[in-house]
């Protein structure tokens, strides 16, 4: 953009009603009682409006300097949550709708006629209505799995007053279609407006690159489309595979005289993404991808800092993980750009989680191009998801029910299917999938990625693994798994929801609406009645977690590439207060499962498969020790030490191996086969893996014969 800067404010808002929709627009209107607002913001963010579900009514003021000849000024709403009217000294200008897609509406008249200005908006985020027929993509903004009910209603994004020449640049996309160590394409698409038919010149300026393309323009809104060669570009690459290199892409439209109409920037990285069969390559290189969920990392995401966001990234890299899900949203700016600058990988979302409405498919075809637009120049992001979930969830089955996957339905069928054919055209450089939460079927088995909930919603922990041998494509890529549970600081435990006074009662209605709890499952899993206290109840759901989480991560890692290509568990943090998945709560305080995690998803671990956990009595305990790993160089000698306890037999087994791994590989060193006869109680498996004299890596296993 030639010249942006953001109204000054101050904003003032009031919850509208029918009266003051049709005078707020007014400039006679007195608006002096109404509360001042910060802006870009959640209008929930202010006390006043903590419950509103608005509409809400927003004015402030600004100043204008007449534009020169041949200049044009515009406002730019970068997003307003989810739509928006806007008024100019009494005056429609007209609408938004996104909260992420931003919009240009044109004020030179105003500004050459007067210096002072009134401007009015009209935000509107209805609340969910029918869960299964949603009308507004705000996707897990407004809710979802672990996430409590809020509403995220108001202008989320900057106001900004820009002033261009006759030929502003309306929406801008930017691409890196191919990359090699020879040579990277980044593909470009402007929409540009002009008065009259005219000649533009786009240069487009990278790594001392001065591009030029002439482009003749008809009057009104055009589209043009160009790409650049880069010879011998310095690669990016994600963090455990080498350097996050970063360059700054500038974008100038020209007249035909040579004066420069509009600017605009885009950092960006030239890498390359494919994906075959669920297992990813980056510039060539495989990489299994250890991940997790994000949701939202604030509520009102206005308010992640560049801070913030690098504290969460860290959170994420020091559990081992290279890979996060944006789930059911589009997130902060930083997000992304913290994302680039340490090479973290991003799954991201379409702001669609469950079911919607039939008439909102153009509108979601239409969403999918725009976050094409915004994120597309980002090399962290390696994959785009059409929607989380589309299918109502059976919360007493682990998978769902492939006869039932197979039967068509609007939203799995035909809404995902339309999101996908828009994000392929719009960005033909990435995997596209069309679903989460769907379990890979015929024809296109690539399009879909599995949510896999043994020992949560049903059955034991250890069934995932018995499961992804069964039925391999379920595990080629599993997109949540994992078990809900109550933080330590959780406001569930002092407001009345989880009481010491009413318990084993539990307000299950609260724990779901304003908790984000699967609370029917939770009584299920943990029957209230069997533990003394709320306190007790809560620490049981962190140690199930736990446990659960470490099975499953090592079962999925030990299955790397035969068939699993990588994993997402449900999930790295909480946005707000909330019962979830999450490995730290919402004030960044770790719950036992990230220490879980952290051990799971080392580069280099020791495994049984399978883990000794119940164990028949009389029968043959029979495991096999696997050493996974994940570095990109290999390891010339290591020795595992293994040391067996069964129970009151006192029987203790000792066995040594020792070899080489190669490098990203998941290498068998030996095998337990031993007769357990009459023995009883506890068997312990202790393993140790020595690299070197400073690097040993343990594991240890505990199970009981004849336990559930």
């Amino acid at each position: 953009m030639e010249h942006s800067e953001a109204l000054p404010g101050p904003w003032r808002a009031i919850e509208a009603d029918e009266a003051l929709r049709r005078d707020f627009p007014l400039e006679s209107l007195d608006d002096r009682n109404w509360l001042e607002i910060t802006v870009p913001g959640s209008w929930r963010s202010t006390q006043a409006f903590t419950d509103s579900d608005g509409p809400m009514l927003y004015r402030t003021q600004f100043t204008t300097t007449p534009p020169g000849a041949e200049r044009r000024t515009f406002l730019e709403f970068s997003g307003v949550t989810f739509q928006g009217d806007v008024w100019l000294n009494g005056s429609y200008l007209g609408p938004t709708e996104g909260s992420f897609t931003p919009h240009l509406l044109e004020i030179t008249a105003a500004a050459r006629s007067r210096a002072d200005h009134l401007l009015a908006v009209e935000a509107t985020c209805p609340p969910i209505g029918k869960p299964n027929e949603k009308r507004t993509l705000t996707g897990t903004t407004q809710g979802g799995r672990g996430i409590a009910t809020w509403n995220p209603g108001g202008i989320g994004r900057h106001v900004r007053l820009r002033e261009t020449g006759p030929v502003p640049l309306l929406h801008i996309r930017v691409v890196c279609s191919k990359a090699t160590e020879a040579v990277a394409t980044l593909t470009f698409r402007a929409v540009v407006h002009t008065d009259r038919p005219r000649e533009v010149i786009f240069h487009t300026k990278v790594l001392g690159i001065d591009h030029r393309h002439r482009q003749p323009l008809a009057g009104g809104e055009n589209r043009v489309e160009w790409s650049i060669r880069v010879p011998r570009p310095p690669l990016w690459w994600p963090a455990e595979m080498g350097e996050q290199r970063l360059h700054d892409v500038e974008l100038i439209v020209a007249t035909e005289d040579g004066r420069v109409s509009d600017r605009t920037l885009r950092r960006t990285g030239f890498r390359s993404v494919h994906m075959r069969n669920q297992i990813w390559s980056i510039n060539g290189q495989q990489l299994f991808l250890r991940g997790a969920i994000i949701p939202p990392l604030e509520r009102d995401l206005s308010r992640v800092t560049v801070e913030s966001a690098t504290t969460d990234l860290t959170l994420a890299r020091n559990a081992g993980l290279n890979f996060l899900r944006v789930i059911g949203h589009v997130s902060a700016p930083e997000l992304y750009a913290e994302a680039d600058r340490t090479g973290l990988l991003l799954w991201q979302d379409l702001p669609l989680t469950g079911g919607y409405h039939r008439g909102i498919r153009n509108q979601a075809a239409r969403q999918a191009r725009d976050v094409v637009d915004l994120l597309g120049h980002h090399p962290s992001v390696i994959v785009w998801c059409a929607h989380d979930a589309p299918d109502p969830v059976d919360r007493t089955r682990a998978v769902p029910r492939q006869i039932d996957q197979q039967i068509p339905t609007w939203n799995r069928t035909f809404l995902d299917r339309s999101i996908r054919r828009a994000l392929e055209q719009a960005d033909p450089s990435r995997p596209v999938i069309s679903h989460a939460g769907v379990l890979p079927n015929p024809p296109r088995i690539d399009d879909a990625a599995s949510h896999l909930w043994f020992g949560w919603y049903s059955g034991r922990r250890g069934d995932l693994a018995e499961y992804v041998d069964r039925v391999a494509r379920a595990g080629r890529f599993v997109s949540a798994f994992g078990a809900q549970s109550v933080p330590q600081q959780s406001p569930a435990l002092t407001d009345g929801t989880l009481s010491p006074a009413s318990w084993p009662e539990i307000d299950l209605e609260r724990l779901a609406h304003d908790h984000g709890a699967e609370a029917d499952v939770m009584i299920r899993r943990f029957p209230p009645g069997d533990h003394p206290g709320p306190e007790e109840w809560a620490a049981s759901t962190r140690e199930h977690q736990a446990r659960l989480l470490r099975i499953q991560i090592e079962a999925l890692r030990r299955r790397k590439y035969r068939p699993t290509g990588g994993f997402t568990l449900d999930r790295l943090l909480d946005g707000g207060a909330a019962i979830s998945g999450s490995l730290v709560d919402h004030h960044r305080v770790p719950k036992p499962a990230y220490a879980t995690v952290v051990a799971a998803c080392a580069p280099t671990i020791v495994v049984a498969d399978p883990p000794l956990e119940s164990i028949a009595p009389r029968s043959t305990l029979r495991t096999q020790i696997f050493v996974v790993h994940d570095g990109r160089a290999p390891i010339s000698q290591c020795r595992v030490d293994s040391r067996l306890l069964i129970g009151t037999k006192g029987l203790v087994v000792e066995r040594s191996w020792g070899g080489s791994l190669q490098a990203d590989s998941v290498t068998m060193i030996g095998t337990f086969e031993v007769p357990l006869g009459d023995a009883t109680g506890s068997v312990v498996l202790e393993l140790e893996l020595t690299i070197d004299e400073d690097h040993a890596v343990t594991n240890r296993y505990e199970g009981r014969i004849g336990a559930d």
